[in-house]
């Protein structure tokens, strides 16, 4: 519209051997505009590398010998209500976005923005809360792939976060007793979805932006209107929890 940029970022993180520890690609929206840039980041080899994923798989049978500590039996199409729910306040908040040496306004500047209303939860801390509310359904994770992570709405502090998610598919076909599940999470906040219909459009669509995700809520569950927070696709490996099936 000539008043707003989208802006993609590519950005990989290294360690101290210059091996790539994690890697991630973000679309932003700013609200002001830029020159259009048609420059192409060449791919890396290196991103297409997963070492500690292919390192848990080539243990699979030292973990063979070991008992399951998965607690429950997944399967594609399974819905979980998790019932983890946790907050944090705004001095939290201050002093884990000062670690991540964040600078905007909106997550400090209480004299310009209401604290209660206008202060914002970061987006790391939004992701951090949602996956901690549904990870005690997944015990134990062994490796954790994030597919693509959607802010919808705003968090402030203090703001009580829930979760819910829908397993999409289970990839047993890994070595030994290990299993992939992909996984989506949503965070919710302020409310109690027990007992609500959560819509299958919801959990499958791939336009997991806000106006979208808005549309579904506000026509088919009216009480999530306003409440997401952010759409996670993941896919995680553990430790089946089969249990095997003798015929007589």
């Amino acid at each position: 519209d000539g008043n707003h940029s989208i802006i993609n970022f590519k950005c990989r993180l290294t360690n101290q051997r210059g091996r790539l520890c994690m890697s991630a690609e973000k679309r932003l929206l700013f609200e002001f505009p830029v020159p259009q840039s048609n420059v192409v980041v060449p791919p890396d080899a290196s991103e297409s590398s997963q070492l500690f994923r292919d390192h848990i798989l080539s243990k699979s049978n030292v973990m063979n010998g070991m008992e399951s500590h998965s607690l429950t039996p997944l399967s594609a199409g399974s819905l979980i209500l998790h019932t983890l729910a946790r907050s944090i306040t705004f001095a939290q908040s201050q002093q884990l976005a000062s670690l991540a040496r964040l600078t905007h306004g909106r997550h400090f500047d209480v004299r310009k923005y209401d604290v209660k209303t206008e202060i914002y939860v970061p987006a790391g801390l939004v992701l951090g809360l949602t996956l901690s509310a549904s990870n005690r359904d997944f015990h134990e994770s062994l490796h954790e792939e994030l597919v693509n992570v959607s802010y919808v709405h705003h968090l402030h502090p203090c703001d009580v976060v829930g979760a819910f998610s829908y397993i999409t598919d289970v990839d047993e076909n890994l070595p030994g007793e290990l299993e992939s599940i992909s996984v989506r999470t949503i965070g919710v906040k302020n409310s109690d979805f027990e007992g609500v219909d959560i819509p299958m459009e919801l959990l499958t669509t791939e336009r997991t932006y806000t106006k979208n995700v808005d549309r579904i809520c506000k026509s088919l569950c009216p009480k999530l209107t306003n409440a997401i927070i952010a759409v996670v696709d993941r896919k995680i490996i553990r430790q089946s929890n089969r249990r095997a099936v003798f015929l007589l």
